[in-house]
């Protein structure tokens, strides 16, 4: 009787995962293997509770949904995790993670993992003393991780954004740039409790994140509706297995949607710990090849004391002010616990950013979307400083259907991103959209499969085809990331010397409507998604970063923005590519997966 032979793990004997599942479904190194299972007891023994146990691997979907476009069947699945940039190998060395209980919340368009049949054949005596080896290593490792987490937390800046760490990359390329997961999580000590509002996650991945400091304190989780009830069926399975308790720190909090086509799109972490509480506003998913393979961005602010009995119970701050309102729209009884706790802290020394949050509805008010963004830049942008020549960029990971030409909403978008300067008001600014091309995506370090994060489709971009004269190919060589897919998004004012930029926008928003807002004929604006931004803006324009100073702010592409040519093409994912990656794949290549969702 034959069997199929395991996947090779992707990060081979750099990986960290100690879960019985994981070590069953993937290849190791077999010291890899004797370490963990030292860790675990006697190998022999959890091999035969695993075996007997009524905990099973949850079969792969069946039937895949299909995007038909014509006679072509395009994959929807988008849930791959990334390979390590460490090395580009001639074939692919991606798992297999068509199983559903690994990522929910959406799934990501990606190729058929090639196996990997490398085995290892240590003998016993080699074995024993690499283990040992491996112990004293790992002791080294941790500590000397824990002097850097120290490192970091007494050096991160909050009046600029991170990139997030790729896995492999040269320290040059994150050193004072760059934060894993990891590092947020572990910046303050012992977590008590933490907030994650996210798209996506993966449960499993998320778990083994957490640091030891942080491994009991309960984790609430708020995803959209839909992909909320797809979480807590996984939990449910999960308590009927050998392991019952194994997700019993989760919290799901479903967030309802009222609108059609809306998502809950909002990257935002609270984490609290005995010396008060973080607010993190990023780009990435709770899911692995977000933090480790993938151009993102991560803000992160300073440490918020709890306030004493004597402090306004304001804390001072309009950060505070609007965080607490924004929070308030979700109308959840978490939400409003978690405001009520949110209302105890200090947040006066958050100065450096102003939120930018959507929420969906019909709004009159200036809270919420393009109207928010048009009010903090009427307010605080002093256009004397900007002169017409100053150019507005975006940069973004999926595109919605914005119409037949500009007019019918581009245009009003550019002419809020100019708000205030009365100067400009017959000169609209030029506008430039950094996108990768199919190149860009073929010759990442995911290859094709890092395009499932980037699901630009093809009947959207069939409508709008005079978008491309405003295209810049995506490159980020300062930062080692022009082969780095990108999933961050970003708007800003460029000047003609690309030295500075009136103000810059990290945020979860895509270019959409559903995403900003679309100005109704009766002044109201309707938003259908929830998203989160932190706005830079000061008195003066801002400087791009300085390598030398380790100051300004990150532009997360080269300057400047080159626009596409004759041959450049947008990526767009539900389309055939004949052409091999650089894991020698075309696309698509194989037919899996449940639901095209775009994030």
């Amino acid at each position: 009787m034959s069997t199929t032979p395991k996947q090779r793990c992707k990060y081979w004997d750099k990986c960290y995962r100690k879960n019985e599942e994981h070590l069953e479904q993937f290849l190791h190194p077999q010291s890899h293997r004797d370490d963990n299972q030292k860790t675990r007891g006697s190998a022999t023994s959890s091999s035969k509770v695993a075996k007997n146990s009524s905990e099973k691997p949850e079969q792969s979907q069946k039937s895949p949904g299909f995007i038909k476009k014509n006679s072509e069947s395009v994959p929807n699945s988008r849930n791959t995790p990334a390979p390590s940039a460490t090395s580009l190998p001639s074939k692919s060395v991606f798992p297999s993670t068509s199983k559903s209980k690994v990522v929910t919340g959406k799934t990501r368009l990606h190729a058929k993992s090639v196996t990997n049949s490398c085995g290892s054949g240590e003998d016993t005596k080699s074995s024993g003393k690499r283990n040992q080896l491996s112990e004293d290593m790992d002791a080294s490792t941790s500590a000397s991780a824990a002097r850097k987490r120290q490192r970091t937390r007494s050096t991160i800046k909050h009046d600029r954004y991170y990139f997030t760490k790729v896995v492999g990359h040269p320290d040059k390329f994150s050193e004072n740039i760059a934060l894993s997961f990891r590092d947020v999580l572990s910046l303050d000590g012992k977590l008590t409790t933490t907030w994650q509002f996210t798209f996506m996650v993966d449960l499993d991945w998320l778990l083994e994140e957490y640091p030891d400091n942080a491994a009991e304190g309960p984790i609430l989780l708020f995803l959209g509706d839909k992909q909320a009830k797809e979480v807590q069926d996984r939990i449910m399975r999960q308590k009927t297995t050998c392991q019952p308790k194994k997700y019993s720190r989760i919290v799901v909090v479903p967030v309802s949607l009222p609108l059609t086509y809306g998502t809950h799109h909002t990257k935002l972490m609270v984490l609290q710990s005995e010396g008060g509480v973080r607010v993190v506003v990023h780009t990435a998913n709770l899911v692995q090849s977000d933090w480790t393979v993938k151009t993102q961005g991560v803000w992160v602010s300073p440490l918020c004391p709890a306030m004493s009995e004597h402090d306004s119970p304001a804390g001072g701050s309009d950060f505070k002010s609007y965080l607490l309102k924004y929070l308030e729209a979700y109308k959840t009884s978490a939400t409003d616990q978690l405001v009520r706790i949110l209302s105890k802290y200090d947040m006066s020394g958050v100065t450096q950013v102003k939120l930018v949050g959507s929420v969906p509805g019909l709004h009159t008010n200036r809270l919420f979307g393009l109207y928010r963004l048009e009010q903090l830049l009427s307010r605080y942008v002093d256009h004397s400083r900007v002169r017409p020549g100053w150019r507005v960029v975006t940069n973004c990971s999926s595109i919605g259907s914005l119409g037949s030409d500009s007019a019918d909403w581009l245009d009003h978008f550019v002419s809020v991103l100019q708000a205030g300067n009365s100067s400009e008001t017959s000169r609209p600014a030029l506008f430039q959209l950094v996108f990768p091309t199919v190149d860009m995506i073929r010759n990442s370090l995911e290859g094709y499969c890092g395009g499932g994060s980037v699901p630009y489709q093809l009947k959207t971009h069939s409508r709008q085809p005079w978008l491309r004269a405003h295209m810049c190919n995506w490159d980020c060589k300062d930062y080692g990331r022009s082969r780095v897919v990108p999933h961050i998004k970003t708007y800003t004012r460029l000047a003609p010397d690309m030295k500075s930029v009136a103000w810059f926008l990290l945020t979860s928003a895509n270019l959409s409507k559903a995403a900003w807002g679309q100005k109704l004929s009766d002044g109201r604006l309707r938003v259908r998604s929830y998203e989160l931004g932190v706005l830079f803006v000061g008195p003066e324009p801002l400087k791009v970063y300085n390598k030398e100073t380790d100051s300004g702010m990150l532009v997360p592409y080269s300057l400047p923005p080159r626009p596409y040519g004759k041959a450049d093409k947008p990526w767009i994912a539900d389309v055939a590519y004949s052409q091999l990656d650089t894991h020698g794949n075309k696309w698509p290549i194989d037919l899996v997966g449940e639901n095209f969702d775009i994030d």
